[in-house]
């Protein structure tokens, strides 16, 4: 691949734009996340100002003086997001209209909206977001968003994953978002619910491979194993079930748009990706708390079931219809459940993401300790 940004000078291009906050373990362990930017984690780094630098930064947005209404995708490996996106509780269409592209525009509290620093050490940040959302039922969710970013600890990442061992570098970071009504009215499934989620973007690649754990059984007992249909049905070269090893292997090279999601009684809270190209292993983990009242359903369409969602997606950006892209990437994507909250109520979803370098045969261990397959077996799956 061609000679890529490291960390500092992502950190240098940021910095000329906006607030950064970083956060560190020294002097190789990092990350950079902006207040102006919903408190994003833009970015982070395991071999200091030198190294990779993991996130997927948009350029040309974010140096761009203009504003989408629509839209103002800057990037970022950890980046909070409402749901539903579609059907009739939907709060990226205004009430009533036809869900289409025409009219479909993301929240400014999750697009263009800064948050408040409310406390900060050299470890952790705390983000605040008071906001009003309406539905597309005409309901207003009043909400307060706490979102804490943490720099993990290596006994953090240890207590994750089960296995560190030489040969790795690597950084840790988790998000926690809390979701509190401060409205007078309840969040009811007649209303709507709205969900705390959580989208990390990741550079493309030929070679890179997104990796989905999944609780093998009969359709009958735990419903169909991916929903891949979203754009289109995929071939082979993209997307592969393996049943004997309980896995979903997804291309994400930014050249198909694409999407796959796994329900919430066939996921066990983890998925992540090896990008063979930059020697990179990813590992996210999520919290699955009791869903009493489901996850909620982001398809763009009146809905029999608004509640019978996803509990993680997999995004592989590409052209649209009229040829253009978001920028080419792709997304490890965690929904927290549907939140039934009285006034007064928080329910809060934490995302983690952990990213590995280093020797091959290290790398290899932990996908094979993590993951119960080897790289070879990784590489060997979709469009390699």
């Amino acid at each position: 691949m061609s000679k890529e940004n490291t960390f500092g000078q992502d950190l240098d291009f940021l910095r000329k734009h906006e607030e950064v906050i970083v956060l560190s373990n020294g002097d190789d362990v990092k990350l950079a996340c902006l207040p102006a930017m919903q408190g994003r984690i833009m970015t982070s780094a395991a071999s200091g100002n030198e190294g990779q630098s993991f996130g997927f930064v948009n350029y040309d947005v974010v140096a761009s003086d203009h504003v989408s209404p629509v839209l103002n995708l800057y990037g970022g490996e950890d980046r909070i997001w409402v749901s539903p996106e579609g059907g009739q509780f939907s709060v990226f269409f205004d009430p009533g209209v036809d869900m289409d592209f025409a009219n479909w525009r993301t929240p400014a509290c999750i697009d263009t909206e800064p948050y408040e620093v409310v406390a900060q050490d050299e470890q952790s940040v705390d983000f605040r977001k008071v906001a009003s959302l309406t539905n597309w039922s005409n309901f207003t969710y009043d909400l307060q968003i706490d979102r804490k970013v943490v720099l993990l600890s290596a006994d953090d990442v240890l207590e994750s994953i089960g296995l560190l061992s030489d040969g790795l570098r690597f950084v840790g970071h988790e998000s926690q978002n809390k979701f509190t009504n401060v409205g007078d009215s309840p969040w009811t499934p007649k209303t709507g619910l709205p969900a705390a989620w959580s989208i990390g973007l990741n550079k493309p690649s030929p070679n890179a491979t997104v990796i989905v754990p999944f609780k093998t059984g009969p359709v009958d007992q735990l419903g169909k194993i991916v929903e891949s249909n979203y754009f289109g049905s995929l071939d082979e070269s993209r997307l592969k079930v393996d049943e004997s090893n309980g896995l979903i292997f997804f291309l994400g090279d930014g050249e198909l748009r694409s999407k796959l999601g796994v329900a919430p009684q066939r996921t066990g809270g983890r998925m992540g990706s090896w990008d063979a190209d930059r020697g990179i292993l990813s590992v996210v983990d999520f919290s699955m708390p009791d869903a009493p009242d489901g996850y909620t359903n982001n398809l763009w369409e009146m809905q029999d079931d608004p509640f019978c969602g996803d509990a993680l997606n997999c995004y592989n950006d590409g052209p649209n219809d009229s040829g253009e892209s978001f920028g080419g990437f792709f997304e490890l994507e965690t929904m927290g459940p549907a939140l039934a909250l009285k006034p007064g109520e928080s329910g809060t979803h934490r995302h983690r993401t952990m990213r590995f370098e280093g020797e091959r045969d290290a790398l290899d261990r932990l996908a094979e300790h993590v993951f119960g397959v080897g790289l070879d077996v990784i590489e060997s799956q979709v469009g390699l």
